[in-house]
């Protein structure tokens, strides 16, 4: 299956059974560790959560913020500790099994306190522990694609994220079929509760497949030990000198201000068309079958054409989910807005961290992706500028903010963000 699939035989490596068992690895990791996502969704069931507890619109919004500054943030205050010399798995597996369990936090805080406090009380602790997983999840989440970028050939990197998030993806639409039945068959909180333990489980399996990956020994310039400082002044040359780097960070900026208004759709689903919350379920389903058929061609167009397209099509589709959440009139058209945002994040899985990897070189890799998160991740304050419109004035109007920002970062990455593979990149200004 591997020398077909990724045809291996085209690869002059010294051991091609290693590669074949990473390969395995990485597929096992993406396939667990996705499944184990749709149980917990930030996109779908998560933000349901929250309003069922009795958190408002400003706390909904709140949720991408937490979680994508979570994320992103602390990778510039915590550069040092992050990349140091030698091999990166150590790092992959420490900080991986932390992010694991700060879930299993958050299912024992639901089941234990959320019935025994008060509405303020549990949508603040929660959001704590739900940013308090992001930064645990920033910790692990660069050096594991430095680990990935190491085990991956360049030409393979798009086709297997896309074979990951496609094991993922199908799990996961069974994944939503439980969450739908859990939901139903339990009472509240206990539901919640086991949905985070369910989760926190599947995550463990996946980490033991990433203990299983074999890296390549580290070289000596492919890591330095850096303090927050430095890391600035390394960040604001980067960003001066290299242009296509430059334009590249306005757009992503303007993506991740557009995909912050997907938490408010299942939220609005539930209430314009008056439905059950286990309906959440059937959303998780349709989100997670969109990603398995976006993804049978992402990560071949990836591959074929670079990641740039991809990015554009991202932006495209972010487009697509708001006008459909906009003017949908009934819940089968709406279901159109799960697909829309469900390929949206496929294309963010399989392009971003891909398309800022081949914008440098591998000294220079650690540095780029943490740079790119740390810069744009502030942007999705806007979260809560939702939440904010979204009391006064409404869903539609923030679902309209989406789409004017979507149409922005699609933009701005035709005209000013040049594909890294070709040789020759004229000035961009």
């Amino acid at each position: 299956m591997y020398n077909w699939l990724f045809r291996l035989s085209k690869y002059d490596l010294h051991d091609v059974e290693t590669l074949k068992a990473n390969l395995r690895a990485h597929l096992y990791d993406g396939a667990l560790f996705g499944f184990a996502l749709s149980f917990i969704s930030v996109n779908t069931i998560f933000p349901v959560f929250i309003e069922r507890i009795g958190g408002s619109a400003v706390a909904i919004g709140s949720i991408p913020v937490l979680w994508t500054i979570g994320l992103n943030l602390p990778q510039a205050l915590l550069f040092r500790f992050i990349y140091t010399t030698g091999p990166v798995k150590p790092l992959v597996m420490r900080y991986g099994l932390l992010y694991r369990l700060s879930f299993f936090l958050i299912g024992a805080f639901t089941l234990l306190a959320v019935q025994h406090s008060t509405v303020v009380v549990s949508v603040i602790l929660l959001l704590f522990l739900l940013f308090l997983s992001a930064v645990t999840g920033s910790l692990s989440q660069p050096p594991w694609f430095v680990l990935f970028t190491k085990t991956v050939p360049v030409t393979l990197r798009g086709r297997v994220l896309a074979v990951r998030q496609i094991l993922s993806s199908s799990l996961g639409v069974f994944g939503g079929s439980v969450v739908g039945f859990i939901l139903a068959a339990f009472s509240f909180p206990t539901n919640f509760s086991l949905l985070f333990f369910i989760a926190f489980a599947f995550m463990m399996m996946a980490l033991v497949s990433v203990g299983r990956l074999k890296e390549p020994a580290s070289t000596s310039e492919e890591h330095s030990v850096i303090d927050s400082r430095s890391f600035l002044t390394l960040a604001h040359k980067s960003v001066r000198e290299d242009r296509n780097l430059r334009n590249f960070l306005f757009a992503d900026a303007f993506t991740l201000m557009s995909m912050t208004v997907s938490v408010f759709y299942a939220v609005y689903a539930i209430q314009k068309f008056s439905l059950p919350t286990s309906y959440v379920g059937t959303f998780t389903m349709i989100f997670m079958g969109s990603m398995v058929v976006g993804n049978l061609f992402f990560g071949f167009i990836a591959d074929s054409y670079g990641h740039k397209l991809n990015l554009m099509l991202l932006a495209g589709f972010a487009v697509a989910a708001n006008v459909v959440a906009i003017l949908a009139g009934n819940i089968l058209v709406y279901g159109l807005v799960f697909f829309f945002s469900a390929s949206t994040i496929a294309l963010q899985g399989i392009s971003r961290l891909s398309f800022i990897a081949e914008l440098c070189t591998e000294k220079e890799r650690s540095l780029y992706i943490a740079l790119a998160n740390t810069i744009t991740a502030p942007v999705v304050l806007v979260g809560v500028l939702g939440g904010v419109l979204v009391k006064n004035f409404g869903y539609p109007l923030v679902f309209l903010f989406g789409m004017v920002t979507a149409i922005c970062a699609l933009l701005l990455l035709h005209r000013y963000v040049a594909e890294p593979r070709v040789r020759s990149i004229q000035a961009y200004v």
